[in-house]
């Protein structure tokens, strides 16, 4: 796996004289959680070479054992100093782009169309990207067809609160929880310092310092789970992996009839971790993948020239348009965590002909019968 950990190389913290850059524990930590997972990591910045450390991130009393065995790694600390510019990468090059940190990103990152387009080519190829404390406000810029990549998505950063405990408020050029939220994005966050991250799809970000941990280790959790074979007939639900019924050599397919392939693939993707493998090109539909199940989206509308003789009915979602049916073997887990997650859900989990059924209805109306086996068996 090839990670690109971008930092940045901005030393001044607005008009205060004063020095500003990267936050150490949100580099160190992560960096660690990448190299000890045997990660080919590249390091990349603005200007390439030593990028500006914040002094306030380095003081005796803000010491954890990330930062302190940084100061011991000669391989590290000679990394850091050589980073590459980051003009020179490519997405192409790295499955995935890790941004630490700092208020130095808030002055240089977030404004460079160097970082806006890269990030725009990892998300756009269907890589993940991650970031932590302020480099959340890095996705200011940053469109996903034609609108900021943060609307309607779930996202964390540094907090309102956060900054002022700094004493920041009107030294920063904007307020990560501010902006995010007013690009449309729904920011989520706990009490102040606590570690928190949110992965929303391919979109992970981290709260404040004390998540760059838990969020360089979310990022390695979705590549794994992204790259494993096992997800074709199983799916996992937070730490606990369900096998669904029929089992090997057997998949299901759907194909629905949609008003708008990629809303629906980012329902799919949200509520139940389908993995999306295409948005459609053109005629051509979307492709997803929930364990066994291949959900195949294509829009409603007249002939095209390889389906002449045929006319999709676009659905009312007022109206039942189709049935579905998945198998789990942990209906109340998934129950509550789809709901938490917005399915809208017709019935709670009920016994019925043998087994415990809940129904829910999606955006365009098809209705998901969502079973668990009691006296029947399967496979």
């Amino acid at each position: 796996m090839k990670i690109l950990m971008v930092l940045t190389s901005h030393d001044q913290l607005g008009n205060t004289g004063l020095k500003t850059g990267f936050w150490l524990e949100e580099f160190a930590a992560p960096y660690y959680v990448f190299r000890d997972a045997g990660v080919d990591l590249t390091l990349a910045s603005p200007n390439g070479g030593q990028p500006p450390l914040d002094p306030k991130s380095d003081l005796p009393g803000s010491q954890t054992p990330a930062m302190m065995r940084f100061k011991k790694d000669e391989t590290a600390v000679k990394a850091l100093a050589n980073t590459v510019k980051l003009a020179d990468m490519k997405a192409e090059d790295f499955d995935t782009v890790f941004y630490p940190g700092g208020h130095g990103p808030m002055w240089d990152l977030a404004e460079s169309p160097v970082s806006k387009a890269l990030i725009e080519s990892f998300y756009n190829s269907g890589k993940p990207v991650a970031l932590v404390c302020h480099a959340p406000g890095v996705l200011r810029h940053v469109t996903y067809k034609g609108e900021p990549l943060v609307k309607g998505r779930q996202v964390t950063g540094f907090t309102n609160g956060e900054e002022e405990e700094m004493k920041l408020t009107q030294v920063v050029p904007f307020l990560v929880e501010d902006e995010l939220m007013k690009l449309g994005a729904i920011f989520e966050k706990k009490a102040d310092w606590q570690s928190f991250v949110v992965t929303d799809g391919r979109l992970i970000t981290g709260q404040n310092p004390a998540s760059s941990t838990s969020a360089a280790q979310a990022l390695l959790k979705f590549m794994s789970a992204s790259g494993s074979e096992s997800s074709m007939d199983k799916v996992q639900i937070e730490k606990k992996i369900y096998e669904m019924p029929p089992r090997e050599g057997i998949s299901i397919a759907h194909f629905l009839t949609v008003a708008d392939i990629e809303r629906s693939a980012r329902y799919y993707e949200k509520v139940f971790g389908a993995r999306i493998l295409s948005l459609g090109d053109g005629n051509a539909p979307g492709y997803l993948q929930l364990a066994n199940i291949w959900m195949i989206l294509n829009v409603g509308g007249g002939p095209t020239p390889d389906k002449p003789t045929v006319t999709l009915s676009v659905p009312n979602p007022a109206r039942i348009n189709s049935f579905m049916n998945f198998r789990v073997a942990d209906i109340q887990v998934c129950y509550e965590l789809w709901k938490g997650r917005g399915a809208e859900f017709i019935t709670k989990p009920i016994p019925k002909y043998g087994e415990i059924r809940c129904y829910i209805r999606d955006p365009d109306g098809y209705i998901i019968e969502v079973g668990q086996s009691t006296a029947l068996k399967y496979g």
